[in-house]
Order: C-alpha cells, then sequence, then structure tokens
C-alpha cells in the first residue's frame, strides 16, 4: 500500500471514531462512496463555509451571494449540452461484469501517459483499447471489453403526480448554472456594475462511474 493510501486510511479512521464523519447507511450495509457528517463533521463545515463566505462575499465589493434551487427547468440542461454531452465513457468487462471508464483505463496503461484522451472520441478510444493488449481490468487483469457507450452523469427524476417526459426533471450536477440564470435578476435588483462575482455554496449531484477516495471525488 502506497504511503499516502496509509495516510488517507489513517485519516477516514481518525474522522470516523471522533465524530467528524460516519459511512451512510451503515446498520444497512453503507452506500459506495456516501458519507454522513457527524457533530464535529458538521461544526467544522459550517466554520469553512462561514469563513468562505465572509471573505468572499461580505468583506468584498464585488462579490454578492445567492442560493439557487437544487431542480431547474430541464431546458436549462439541454440548452447548456448536458443532457446530450454530460456522459463518460463506459465499458464493460466480459471477464468479470465489472464497470470501467474507458479514458481512466487508456491513462492507466503506460502507452496512454502520452495520449490526450480528453482529446479523444469515443471511437478513438475504442481503436485504443483494441490496438493495446495492455489495456486491461483493474478488477480481473484481463483485455476483454464491450464497445464503449455513453453513461449519462446525471440523475434524472419526475416531478409532479405522472411519470412521463413532460414530468422529467435532474438533480443539478453543478453550482454555476443557478448563477448564470439569476445573472439579470442579481444585476437588476443589486444594481452592480460590471465586473462583479456571484458566490454559492451547496451541493450538485453526479451518477459517477468511479467513487472518489473519502469524501473527495
Amino acid at each position: 500500500m502506497k504511503n499516502s493510501e496509509k495516510t488517507l486510511d489513517m485519516i477516514v479512521n481518525l474522522c470516523k471514531s471522533r465524530g467528524f464523519v460516519y459511512a451512510g447507511s451503515e446498520i444497512y450495509g453503507g452506500l459506495a462512496n456516501a458519507w454522513d457528517y457527524g457533530p464535529l463533521g458538521v461544526e467544522f463545515k459550517n466554520n469553512v463555509k462561514k469563513a468562505w463566505l465572509k471573505k468572499f462575499v461580505q468583506e468584498s465589493d464585488y462579490n454578492v451571494g445567492l442560493d439557487a434551487a437544487i431542480l431547474m427547468n430541464p431546458t436549462t440542461w439541454v440548452t447548456t449540452g448536458h443532457v446530450g454531452n454530460f456522459s463518460d465513457p463506459l465499458v464493460d468487462c466480459k471477464g468479470c461484469g465489472s464497470r470501467q471508464r474507458a479514458d481512466k483505463l487508456i491513462e492507466s496503461c503506460e502507452s496512454g501517459k502520452d495520449v490526450n484522451v480528453d482529446a479523444m472520441s469515443f471511437e478513438e478510444m475504442d481503436a485504443f483499447i483494441a490496438s493495446h493488449d495492455e489495456v486491461v481490468c483493474p478488477n480481473c487483469g484481463k483485455h476483454n471489453f464491450t464497445p464503449i457507450r455513453k453513461f449519462n452523469l446525471m440523475f434524472k427524476t419526475q416531478i409532479g403526480v405522472t411519470e412521463d417526459s413532460s414530468s422529467t426533471v435532474y438533480l443539478r450536477p453543478e453550482t454555476a448554472q443557478g448563477i448564470f440564470v439569476n445573472f439579470a435578476n442579481i444585476l437588476r435588483t443589486t444594481r452592480k456594475k460590471l465586473p462583479f462575482g456571484v458566490c454559492q455554496v451547496g451541493k450538485a449531484f453526479r451518477n459517477e462511474i468511479t467513487p472518489g477516495n473519502f469524501t473527495f471525488r
């Protein structure tokens, strides 16, 4: 185990034992990458939030605050391209059935270290994986993958009493769009002159294929 992994394990154990964080729904087996902030964790988190807002909003003549809704008109996400393009390249390992991100598989192999994966299309990623036997599943070590398919990162749900396309909404994948759609309202009500900033602290929701480490993405 690498030193960084040992250090992270020590931090996780300390935070859990002192009441900073708990594994989410732990008595029912937990949920991958879900954490609940305990009594000390809540105080710590609130202190960071208060310090950040004080520095960038209260003490600044150029910034204002905003707390936008988590649910927005779905047209917002169609217009921004999130519905059509906000996706990860997903492959299934035929050996063990695990799901992996194709871009991460390419980056992890020796031949992929000099490749700009962000600039590759899904077809180019497919071709790279097919032509490089060193791209293997991190779980079983086999080079046997399905073709890449899009995996949209937004959580979809329904609002209202009926479940059809007209009731579809998304949990926001980022906080920025709430700022953008309220720009005219903020400009009108605060009478600010450009340039100025808008600050927001809040939750965003992404259906990540690969969970992050601890509370980090």
